[in-house]
């Protein structure tokens, strides 16, 4: 399983023809969580003009994938991430220690994203 970071799914929607290629080709193999889920819906709804059909669009998408969710044990392993990366002076934005948690809770390691910097900075993740 592969988990795609919102900035892919971004990309996906602008249609980035390298990125609908990637995604189309392994729907079975790719998946995200809930945090995506809410980082992505949020830029459409703060647009001035809020587009219905982007929206469905979203939403048919990601019924499409798994979505896996923030649950239990995910606070405790987002906060151990977050505090060794505080810790050795390489601090990340939360939504993305709470989506790796989210990711290394289920068993997983791999993400596909255009954040390396911040990604590749946690242990345990590999960056496809």
């Amino acid at each position: 399983m592969i988990f795609i970071d919102s900035d892919i799914i971004i990309d996906y929607f602008r249609g980035d023809e390298s990125i609908v290629n990637i995604l189309n080709e392994n729907l079975d193999k790719i998946a995200t969580t809930e945090i995506n889920v809410f980082e992505v819906m949020f830029g459409f709804h703060l647009k001035k003009n809020i587009s219905e059909k982007r929206i469905n669009e979203a939403i048919k998408f990601f019924d499409s994938i798994d979505v896996f969710a923030f649950d239990y044990g995910c606070g405790e392993k987002s906060a151990e991430l977050l505090s060794i990366l505080i810790k050795e002076g390489k601090q990340i934005d939360q939504n993305d220690c709470l989506i790796a948690s989210i990711i290394l809770k289920n068993g997983f390691n791999k993400i596909l994203t255009n954040n390396k910097k911040h990604f590749e900075r946690i242990k345990g993740l590999k960056l496809v």
